[in-house]
């Protein structure tokens, strides 16, 4: 019943998948909010179609930050872990539930806080990053006096915590507004079919 092989509507999603996290990353940036909201379209793509396409997408979208912020090519192994992450969640029916989708946004968070903080400390040489968070992880260091890399983890995996929140509650609803004839169409489609329609 299911190829291993991709079909072509998944291979259209992924280009599509990819938009998203840009704009959702530019909308972001333009209003100067503490998100990052670039991983919808990936977990999107991941829930529908399986970990492989979630996690090209993730890191599509990867390759293309980093053409104008090259520092975001060291976090691409996060989107990559996203889009399986979100394939695995998809099969055990948590994006079908609004609580269980809020509690998983902990499991993304861990993946993008503070793994991510263990990246951010790696190429910063042992010190606070340049991104959003390092500002943040300075100002709880400053006031706590706790280790430095701590500091780090807290800031990111906080900033992370709130923007996977929203990133998750938004693809809870896109994943339950889609009609049953696009969904029967994709690999993981089936799940959030419907009955009535």
């Amino acid at each position: 019943m299911k190829s291993m092989k991709m079909d072509k509507l998944t291979l259209f999603l992924i280009p599509i998948g990819v938009a998203v996290n840009f704009v959702g990353g530019q909308i972001a940036i333009l209003l100067h909010l503490p998100l990052y909201l670039d991983a919808i379209g990936t977990i999107v793509v991941g829930a529908l179609c399986g970990g492989l396409p979630g996690a090209i997408v993730g890191l599509i979208s990867n390759v293309l930050n980093s053409i104008t912020s090259p520092i975001t090519m060291a976090y691409a192994i996060l989107s990559i872990l996203f889009g399986l992450v979100s394939a695995y969640a998809s099969k055990k029916n948590v994006f079908k539930n609004l609580l269980k989708t809020m509690l998983i946004s902990l499991l993304f968070a861990f993946i993008g806080g503070v793994m991510g903080a263990c990246i951010t400390w790696l190429i910063s040489g042992g010190d606070f990053g340049p991104i959003t968070a390092g500002s943040y992880a300075a100002i709880i260091y400053e006031f706590t006096k706790l280790p430095a890399f701590l500091c780090q983890v807290i800031a990111e995996f906080g900033m992370d915590l709130l923007d996977k929140f929203v990133t998750l509650v938004v693809v809870f609803f896109v994943l339950k507004s889609m009609p049953n004839r696009f969904l029967a169409k994709l690999p993981l489609g089936g799940i959030y079919a419907t009955e009535e329609e």
